[in-house]
């Protein structure tokens, strides 16, 4: 996947821009704050209809003392195929979103469409974040795949919800209602698990590689684990078992929202013997090794990688050895790459074998090609 060019109205500190790219690398340099990072969000949303940042607002990404915001972009598939993707957001209404003309009835509709993967410092809480941070890894990387898990985890959030605000209500539940809740829950943490499953058990060996690719001295084994409440059986019974329990916490205890990750170096949990440099090989391994995942995922789709500000946040040697592996391997395409230091930027021009790219100034929301 290409990203030929990029529209942007009003997107956050960004008034207006009309960019294109390089097939290859595409550097973007500034001081923190300029919009470097809204620059990357901007290309992130098009591929997955909100900002990388989190929240489900979208007014917040609507520039201040703006009524609305555009984004257009055009891209090339794999094979060759042109498309555009338009996204229009006013305050207090819907966004529309568009490929090539015609609107989407559901948004969850092009998850998927244009395969991606950002890495940024906040990818850190894969390692020191709760359970949230690692499902939500999951979910980002199955659903951009499986319009089935994503179609069966958007309706297990809805059910969930349901659940429990008749778990918290004042009111005895209806506990009929409840039951067709968890017939529905239940058919859904099947799909979720069986994805889940299958992605942790091809996923691990690529991690595997890839951090002993990056670590210091490759000396280190490491492990993850997918941990779910489908090793103990189907979901129904579970559920019906903690409805007395369930009912004085006020949420449900069961199901793929406890899901988790867990991560080890060297047999020991990652929290309790990682040094903090294991810690940021380990995270960076993840991202890389979700890119590579995707890759060769379903149909087989090259994704965009976006790299945000992390050579600022790892020591030198850390830095080089992600600039040999992403830069001189093929197996990495149209690449972006954000940060406050123009030689790192040199630096990683200079080791790649990519010969063809773009390198762009970024000062108060203004984008400037160099």
């Amino acid at each position: 996947m290409l990203l030929q060019n990029i529209s942007i109205i009003n997107y956050k500190n960004i008034e207006e821009a009309d960019l294109a790219f390089s097939q290859n690398i595409n550097c973007f340099v500034g001081k923190n704050g300029q919009g470097k990072t809204n620059l990357l969000d901007a290309v992130y949303y098009m591929s997955f209809c909100k900002s990388a940042t989190g929240g489900t607002t979208d007014s917040l990404n609507i520039r201040h003392d703006a009524d609305f915001a555009m984004l257009q972009a055009d891209f090339l598939d794999d094979n060759g195929t042109a498309g555009r993707v338009t996204c229009g957001m006013k305050r207090g209404q819907r966004k529309h979103l568009k490929i090539n003309g015609k609107e989407y009835k559901r948004i969850a509709e092009h998850v998927g469409k244009i395969p991606l993967v950002m890495i940024s410092p906040i990818d850190s809480l894969l390692i020191t974040g709760g359970s949230e941070e690692r499902r939500r890894f999951m979910n980002q990387v199955i659903a951009q795949y499986s319009p089935a898990y994503l179609a069966a985890a958007m309706h297990y959030d809805r059910m969930l919800k349901q659940r429990n605000a008749i778990l918290r209500a004042d009111e005895e539940p209806d506990w009929s209602i409840v039951e067709v809740l968890e017939d529905m829950m239940s058919k859904d943490a099947e799909t979720i698990y069986a994805e889940r499953k299958a992605f942790a058990e091809t996923f691990v060996p690529i991690f595997q590689e890839l951090y002993n690719a990056l670590s210091a001295d490759g000396k280190e084994t490491v492990n993850i684990s997918l941990k779910s409440h489908a090793e103990r059986g189907p979901l129904k019974p579970l559920l019906k078992e903690g409805r007395q329990k369930e009912r004085i916490v006020g949420y449900t205890l069961h199901g793929p929202h406890k899901d988790d990750l867990e991560l080890f170096v060297n047999d020991f949990p990652i929290k309790r013997e990682a040094s903090q440099g294991q810690q940021k090989t380990y995270f960076l391994s993840m991202k890389l090794a979700q890119y590579l995942y995707l890759r060769d995922k379903g149909d087989k789709r090259q994704p965009i990688l976006l790299l945000d500000d992390i050579f600022d946040k790892l020591d030198a040697d850390r830095v080089a050895k992600i600039v040999d592996y992403v830069s001189g391997n093929n197996a990495f395409g149209q690449i972006f790459i954000s940060d406050t230091n123009r030689e790192h930027i040199d630096a990683l021009l200079a080791s790649s074998s990519k010969t063809d790219y773009k390198l762009f100034n970024v000062a108060n929301g203004i984008i400037t090609e160099q």
